[in-house]
This record gives C-alpha cells, structure tokens and sequence, in this order.
C-alpha cells in the first residue's frame, strides 16, 4: 500500500523527468487531493514542486496552499506565504482571515480584516461571515450585529443571515433569534434547512414545546420535514422535551436515516430508562440495511447497560468485532462502563486491553468500573501505572484515585495525592470536583479536622461539598457539630435532601426534637417534604419520642409516594414507640399496597409486635412467612424469632429454634439469654453466656444486661456481682443505669438492702429516678416501712408531676392498708392535676 506522498510522487515525477511542467489541470487534480487529505508531508512536498515548475507565483495555487497550511494550523506559513503576494486578491485576503479565526486568534483577524478594508477591497460574503463568525465565538453578540448590518440588505448571503441567527441561538436569545427570523423571512434570500435546523435548536435548548411544534409546522409546511439535517435537529429537540413519541415518528419518515438520526433518538431512550423499546428501533434500523457507526455502536452500548441481562450487550460487542471496527477510546469506554456496570469486570478489563490508543478518557472509565465493582487497589495500580504509559494524570484521574483511597481507608497514600495537587496547582474549571473528592477521602477516613480545613480553605463550596462534612461529623458521633456546620451551610448555600437527611439523623442521635421540628419547617418550606427519603428520615426521628409517634404517623400519610423504606420505617416506629397493635394494622394496610413484599426489616418488626403482644398465634404466622420467604438464615430475623417465642412464654420453642441456627452472632446469643433470664432459668443464661465467650464473642452492654437480669430473677447474688465488678473493670464505659438497675433489684430481692441504697448512691448519673423506684419496690416487698418513707418522699421531690410516680406510691400504700397516704397522694394529684394514663390490655382467643 503506497503512501500519500509515494502516491504523489508516483504522479509527479514521470513530468519533471521527461522536463514536463504542470498544467493548470495537474494543480487543481493535485490541489483537490492536497485538501481532502490534509497531509503536511503530502503539502509541503506539493509546494516544494510548485516552487520548482514556477507555478507557486499562480494566484490560484497561492490561494490554495493559504487555505491549505491554515486548515491544518500552520498560520504562520500561511502568513508567510500571503506576504509573498505581490497583490494579494481578495480571495487571498479571505483565505488568511478565515484561517485566524479558525485557529482562535481573532485579534490577529481583525487586524487583517480591517487591513482588507484599507486596501479598498469590499470583502465578499465569506470574509464577512468569518468576522461575523469570530465575533459570536466570542459571545459578543453587539459586534456580530454591526458585521451583519454592514453588508448591504440585498446582498446578505445565506451563510451571514445563517451564522449571526445561530449567534443568538447559542445565547438563548429566543426574543432577538425569533426577529432574525421572520427578518431572513422577508429578505431576497431563502431560509434554507440549516435555518431550520438551528431555530429548532433554539427551541430545544429552551425547552419550548409551543415554539418547537410551531417551527416543525413550518417544516412540513414546506416539505422539508423529511430532510435529514432537520430531521435530525427535530428528533433532538423532541427527545430533549421528552416527547419520545414525537421523536419517533419525526424518525420513521426521513428520507434517509443516519446515524446521527438514530443516535439522538437512542439517546432519548436510554435517559428515560426504556432500554429495550430503544434497542428494538436499533434492531429495525439494521434491518432496514443501515450500517451503523462507532458513534452508533456506543450509544447503543449504553442502552445494554441500564438493562438486567448481559446477553444484549455480548450481541452487540460481537457486532462490532464482526464489522471490523477498531476498539478505539471512545468506543472502548462504552464497552468498559457497560461491563462494569453488569459487574462483569474482567470482561470490562479485557475490553481495555484490546483498546488500540488508550487516552485518558477510557483510563479513567476503567478506573471508575474498578471502584464501582468494589476493585479498589486495581484502580489504583491502573492510575498509577498513567504516567508509565505516558498519559497524564489529570484531575479527573486523581478524583477517582481519592475515592479509592478513601474506600480503602489509606489516609496516608491519600495526604500523597495531597501534597501532589498542592505542588501541582488545578486548572479553576475543575478544581471544584477534586477539592470535593480529597474533603471526601478525609471524610472515609475519619479525619474529619483534617476534612474541616479542606472545607474552609475551598475557594467555593457547593453542596456537595457541605452535605460530605456535615455526614461525616454525624457519622463520626459529632452530632452538634454537624447541626452547626449546618447552621453556616444555609448562609452559602441551599441544601439538597441528601443534606437535610443528615441534619435530621443527627437530631434524632442527640434527641433534639425542637432542631428536628425546625428542620421539618424547613423542609416544607423548600419543598421536600414529599421526597421519600427525606419523609423516611422524619418518621425515624419521631419514633425516637414515644410522645411524637403521631407526627410520624403524619409525616407518613402526607407522602405522595410511598416506597418500601417508608413503609418499613414507620411500622418500625410503631414497635419502637410500643404501639404494637398499631404495627400489626399498619401491615394489614401495607398487604394492599402495589409495592407491597417483605424483607428481614419488615419481618422482624412484624415478629417484634407480635412479641410485644404475647400473640403466639400470630408471631408463628410470620415465623411461617419467615420460612416460606427463606430469611430464617439472616441472623436479625432470627434473634426476632427466639425473643418472640420466649416473651410468649415458650421457652422450649425458643430453644428448639435457637439451636437450628448454624453461624450465631452476638444478637441471637443475647437474645436467647433474655429469654433465659425472663424465665427464670439464671444458670442456664449463665451456661450459654460462657458458650459464646467460649464461641469467640464478645459481650456488649446488653448482653450484660441480660446476665445481670437472669442473676436477679434466679436469686444468683455472688455470680450477679461478680459479673457487675467484671464489667465495671473492662467495660466502664459501656456500664448503663440499667445495669446498676438489675444490680439494685438483685441485692433488693436478697433483701440487701443497705449495699442497694449504697450502690445507687455511687451510680454516676443525675438522674437516678429509675434507681430509687426499683428500690422502692424491694422495700415495700421486705415491709422496710423507715425505708420505704424515705425513697418516697425522694421520689415525690424528684419527679413531682410524674403519674407512674404516684400510682407506684399510692399501690404501695394501698397493699400495706396504708389508707390515709393513699388518699392524701391522690389529692396532691388531683391539686397538681396530674393524670394516670388509661392502661390497655390485649389477650388472644382461642380459635373455634
């Protein structure tokens, strides 16, 4: 296969051998071909020879060889070659200004358009465009103008009306495009289709539909609907509105259906998620005999991505291979995300390799597919592995190198990448995106002070940027921190739901209810208080207050749409809150939802209400849905079940149960223990709290909490103590008022009286109501009347309005015939006009 220039050669140099010079047909047929191919070997050697035959001094071939060095960048041998013109013509005038505005040095243009006008040519159409076209490049619409009107009316050629209308478009000037016009409309000349095609733009970019059908009218008006250049512009602006039908049919009626056609209209499918519909007018548009393109190709890919199976995407890999076109960069990256995102990320890999001229684009699409696929210490090598290969490290690249950082929890390779961007500064357009990746690698790592300095030397925050720290002081335990930073936040800017969901995970951490309550205002205010998440993040904050479970019942029914996570959360809010007949109703209305099905989530508050009810019948119901579901595996669901059967009082089912379950955890362990400790079985609470230390398990605070109340309820004192002092020298911090509040009922059934009201005198909480009422009720069982007098008289000071106070105070009154109290405490009731709440009880019948 003979090269370019040995084609040339193999033309010319038969004529310089036999002393023939060019004629004028040799330096058009040579002159064409130098154009199309824009070869600078292929044109220098031209001009070499045309210096030799003399026919450089022909101003055709002078004119040719400017255009030529200026379409491919070479201004100053277009310059050069210009100034070598005795007079230049106005050709040749036309031909050097275009090629500065075509390389973007208009100042150098203008100057030569002004030195036109000096030499008392008038420029012609395509000069006069070319300035005009300069001028809109840079946005200065006001000269564009001046061009414009400089040219006399009758002599406005169709690229000067054409090129100053697509000025106003690229503006958004609807009011100033829509004048041009309907003036090109009354002018001698002719809106052709490129007019068409760019007032259809316009509507598109604005998203007029009104203006949009009007011009299409005007196309089929005058037949020109079916051309496919404004065809083309008619489906884009139809996708854009998001009218797909339109699109559609715009489609089926052009007279030719290119490639670009097709992938506007793909692409319209792909952003609403209808991957197969497009895939289907993709397979149509094969059998109709058209040839797809790269272009095509990747477009296409991207519909096989958004889809569930992979075999659509392998078909259209095979398609691609068995035309022949080569895994260039861009295809490639089609080819990589769709993989990844099927996590088929070897295939992803492989496509990689096969790339023949890997660039920065797909580097970082491989890289991205790697993270995403959890493939973390493989992106990293890949974009450490750029700069062997020679491709830069851009900004983008270190983002994705961040990110992995911080799913890997490197704070140290991260504060590497650090240094290297304040060495090396970023470009403004993109430093955004990068200070947000390295504040959020921070964030990973929880060095959240570290991430807080980032935030406050930033130049400019966006949301993003403030929703990252303000989740990462929540996440890291720093509720207040984080309400404040969203406190500065609103002063800069306007948070997303993402945000807010923050905000109100944090007051529900710290039970801050007026904040939260405030947040909600909030919300309504900026309307999103119909989000799902945001409405799932508010039911969860009330049910932290059993007093607001109500408002979680609100926040509930004012959802417009009700996903699953909302309907799981506020029946979760329902059994937190201890509302568990309103839990069990609530499921009952889930069953007749269109989303309704269960998860372990789901389950698990269902079986929690049924044990909250001692409803045995109902919980082996879910149990049964348990089974039929296959989640009696997942260890949540589990410890569900076996508190279930013990708080019904089937302790043998419970165990039976219990030791079905293959892979314990420290939740189905201290499960079974309270089961055992409620009971009254204390020494095997105990055996089994031995077998899972024995398991490799450690205790957590409720674990003890369950062997400290299976001590209390067995009369075990020494074990029970022991366990306590065992606790309070490894696990301090994690000692609760509970804990001392089984020890108070231990020592206080074992009539150790004394060492109880001592031990809740040393317990270091400030409020020890809890403490003193457990106490009250040893005393009153041991008929400690000197005792008894005196916790009262405490617990009347201390919680004055408290109704569970009184009642406890006035039934202990009552079962010792102490008359007179008891009717003294309830007139100090009635006088301080404090109310018992009504009780309610719930039994299950029998079955007929």
């Amino acid at each position: 296969m003979l090269t370019r220039t040995q084609q040339f050669h193999s033309k010319a140099s038969p004529q310089l051998q036999n002393n023939r010079g060019f004629c004028f047909q040799d330096c058009v047929s040579l002159l064409q071909h130098l154009r199309d191919h824009k070869d600078l070997n292929f044109g220098t050697a031209l001009h070499s020879l045309f210096v030799k035959t003399a026919l450089d001094k022909d101003v055709f071939v002078q004119n040719n060889m400017i255009r030529f060095y200026g379409d491919i960048g070479q201004v100053q041998n277009a310059h050069k070659l210009f100034d070598e013109i005795p007079q230049p013509s106005l050709v040749s005038w036309t031909s050097l200004i275009s090629c500065y505005v075509h390389v973007g040095k208009h100042e150098m243009g203008l100057s030569l358009f002004r030195g036109l006008c000096r030499s008392g040519m008038c420029p012609n159409d395509f000069c006069s465009a070319s300035i005009l076209h300069m001028y809109a490049d840079c946005g200065d619409i006001e000269n564009s103008r001046k061009v414009f009107d400089g040219v006399c009316f009758g002599e406005r050629c169709e690229a000067l009306w054409n090129t100053l209308l697509n000025a106003y478009v690229e503006e958004s000037d609807v009011k100033g495009s829509l004048k041009l016009f309907r003036e090109m409309g009354h002018s001698v000349v002719s809106r052709n289709h490129f007019t068409y095609t760019i007032i259809v733009k316009l509507c598109a970019d604005v998203l007029d539909v009104e203006l949009g059908r009007s011009v299409h009218g005007q196309t089929v008006k005058i037949g020109i609907e079916n051309d496919v250049v404004v065809g083309g512009a008619l489906i884009d602006c139809y996708v854009k509105l998001q009218f797909l039908d339109d699109a559609r049919k715009v489609f089926q009626i052009l007279d030719e259906k290119d490639n670009v056609a097709i992938c506007a209209l793909l692409a319209g499918f792909n952003h609403i998620g209808k991957s197969k519909e497009g895939l289907a007018l993709y397979v149509d548009f094969l059998g109709e005999g058209n040839k797809p393109d790269p272009f095509t190709f990747a477009t296409v890919v991207s519909l096989c991505s958004n889809m569930e199976t992979e075999l659509s995407g392998i078909q259209i890999h095979c398609g691609v291979i068995k035309l022949g076109f080569k895994m260039d960069s861009y295809l490639g990256s089609a080819f990589i995300n769709m993989y990844g995102n099927l996590g088929m990320i070897s295939d992803a890999y492989k496509c990689f390799l096969d790339i023949c001229n890997k660039n920065e684009i797909c580097v970082n699409v491989m890289i991205n597919s790697l993270i995403f696929n959890s493939d973390d210490l493989k992106a990293l090598e890949l974009f450490c592995g750029m700069r062997e290969v020679g491709i830069a490290q851009r900004s983008s690249s270190i983002s994705y190198a961040l990110r992995a950082c911080g799913n890997l929890f490197m704070l140290k390779e991260g504060r590497s990448f650090h240094s290297y961007m304040i060495k090396n500064p970023l470009e403004d357009d993109c430093r955004l995106g990068v200070e947000n990746a390295l504040l959020e690698m921070y964030v990973r790592c929880r060095a959240i002070d570290d991430a807080k300095l980032i935030l406050e030397r930033m130049p400019i925050q966006n949301e993003f940027s403030w929703t990252t720290i303000i989740s990462g002081y929540g996440e890291s335990g720093h509720f207040v921190e984080a309400l404040g930073i969203f406190r500065d936040m609103l002063r800069y800017s306007k948070p997303s739901q993402f945000t807010l969901i923050s905000v109100i995970q944090a007051c529900a951490e710290i039970k801050a209810l007026d904040v939260g309550k405030q947040a909600q205002s909030y919300i309504i205010k900026v309307g999103f208080e119909h989000h799902p998440f945001v409405g799932s993040a508010l039911i969860n904050m009330y049910a932290v207050f059993k007093h607001e479970t109500l408002n979680a019942l609100q926040v509930f029914l004012s959802m417009k749409e009700k996903d699953l996570v909302s309907w799981s959360v506020m029946l979760t809010a329902w059994v937190q809150t201890g509302y568990h007949e309103e839990a069990l109703k609530h499921f009952a209305e889930f069953q007749t939802a269109h989303i309704f099905q269960v998860d372990e989530s789901i389950l698990s508050s269902c079986i929690s209400a049924a044990s909250g009810l001692a409803a045995l019948d109902i919980g082996k119901c879910f149990h049964s849905w348990v089974i039929k579901v296959g989640l009696e595996v997942d260890l949540h669901v589990a410890s569900s079940i076996t508190d279930m059967y013990c708080k019904c009082g089937n302790i043998k089912d419970a165990c039976k149960f219990f030791n079905t379950i293959s892979d314990h955890n420290l939740v189905t362990w201290t499960a079974m223990i309270y089961g055992y400790a409620y009971h009254g079985l204390g020494r095997e609470a105990i055996d089994l709290f031995n077998k899972a230390k024995e398991a490799g398990l450690e205790p957590d605070g409720v674990t003890f909490t369950g062997v400290l109340a299976a001590c209390s309820h067995a009369g075990l004192v020494e074990e029970g103590c022991e366990y306590f002092r065992y606790m309070r020298s490894k696990y301090n911090s994690e000692v609760t008022i509970n804990h001392y509040a089984c020890m108070v009922d231990l020592l206080g059934r074992a009539a150790k009286l004394e060492e109880a009201e001592a031990l809740i005198k040393e317990a270091p909480f400030q409020s020890k109501s809890l403490l003193w009422k457990t106490f009250l009720g040893a005393c009153s069982k041991h008929e400690n009347a000197e005792m008894q007098d005196r916790i009262s008289n405490i617990l009347a000071d201390i919680e004055l309005n408290e109704p569970s106070t009184y009642v406890l105070l006035s039934n202990i009154y009552a079962s010792q015939s102490m008359w007179i109290n008891c009717i003294e405490l309830r007139n100090k009731m009635v006088e301080g006009s404090v109310a018992k709440q009504p009780g309610s009880s719930w039994i299950q019948l029998a079955g007929g």
